[in-house]
């Protein structure tokens, strides 16, 4: 395009020169191109027909990335295979291929999962927390601890601190319950999976419900919740360091003024604070759920063939009484049916 134009600039008398300097181009790169243009060599090659055994190479390259892209480790089965086949395919066209299927898959596995809603407030309550942007402040990172009613999405409570963790979380959470706020269960990643943060929940009659390892879908709510904290804190860049009472702000716009646009239009001009506050609690006596879901935790890790940890108990344990007592609804059939028990 640029040696088109160019000859069209000469043919019109004007200074090639001047031409060149405005698009940026340097005389011996032009100089360079024309030649190339000359010797044909900056045409375009017509499109190559793959053979039947470059067919066939990536019909089983894609296979074996597939296979991989259902692994937790993938990027080490990556590099393996990469030193495979280096000779055969470059590493941009391997890296696109995988990114491509990686995408795929997780599509797939999206499509797959289990999709669940609790049927009242204050039948689940979630705790997570978001690294705040390191942009917008200086010295000791700060983070923001939330919990979410998971029925309504409504966010119940929220602080910001210079700690994260598991006795940071207790702490959270003791304050929530003292206030009175008291779930039939508490979902939780397993970074506050710790003896003290369950005996914490046990005191208060709470059972938990830890996520399984390395699986935030499991508290997906939750984890689409801190998406917009932090892009709309990477939108101020490093321009303002911000103080607690600052970030106190932008986190409230973040959690109520953000959503209340949403749930204008999804739930008919309510707010999820209103829908916490107004929907209807189970009918449920929390003494007796707690007491079940523990005698069934306890049976389940006294059997003879048990390979479920004492920590993985507890989710097989919550879900199953909650599903007992008609406190989750399941868009499709859920794994933990008789066909699948632990």
């Amino acid at each position: 395009m640029i040696v088109e134009t160019a000859r069209q600039v000469q043919d019109a008398g004007n200074d090639l020169t001047e031409y060149l300097s405005v698009v940026g181009v340097p005389p011996t790169s032009f100089g360079r191109w024309v030649r190339e243009a000359a010797e044909g060599r900056l045409v375009s090659p017509p499109p190559h027909q793959p053979t039947q055994e470059e067919i066939d190479f990536r019909i089983q390259l894609c296979a074996e990335i597939r296979a991989l892209a259902h692994r937790r480790h993938v990027s080490f089965g990556l590099n393996q295979l990469w030193s495979k086949f280096r000779n055969r395919i470059t590493r941009d066209e391997f890296r696109k291929l995988a990114v491509q299927i990686r995408a795929e898959v997780n599509r797939e596995r999206r499509a797959g999962l289990l999709r669940y809603e609790f049927t009242h407030p204050d039948v689940a309550h979630s705790i997570d927390f978001v690294t705040l942007s390191r942009d917008v402040q200086a010295g000791a990172r700060r983070y923001s601890f939330r919990i979410v009613d998971d029925c309504t999405r409504c966010t119940l409570r929220k602080e910001i601190t210079r700690k994260k963790g598991a006795r940071v979380g207790a702490d959270f959470i003791h304050q929530h319950f003292k206030a009175g706020s008291l779930p039939l269960v508490l979902k939780y990643d397993r970074e506050f999976a710790t003896p003290e943060f369950e005996s914490l929940l046990l005191s208060f009659k709470v059972v938990p419900l830890p996520g399984p390892p390395a699986s935030p879908r499991t508290n997906g709510k939750h984890e689409r919740g801190n998406r917009p904290i932090q892009q709309s804190f990477r939108f101020f860049g490093n321009s303002e360091l911000w103080t607690d009472e600052e970030m106190g702000v932008e986190l409230d716009f973040c959690f109520h003024e953000v959503d209340a646009i949403g749930d204008d239009a999804i739930l008919n001009g309510t707010t999820r604070r209103k829908q916490y506050n107004s929907r209807e609690r189970a009918a449920v006596d929390r003494i007796l759920f707690f007491e079940e879901a523990v005698k069934l935790r306890r049976e389940m890790l006294q059997r003879p063939d048990n390979k479920v940890s004492p920590t993985s108990a507890w989710w097989y344990a919550a879900k199953e009484t909650l599903k007992k007592y008609g406190l989750v609804s399941y868009q499709r059939p859920s794994e933990l049916s008789g066909d699948s028990q632990p």
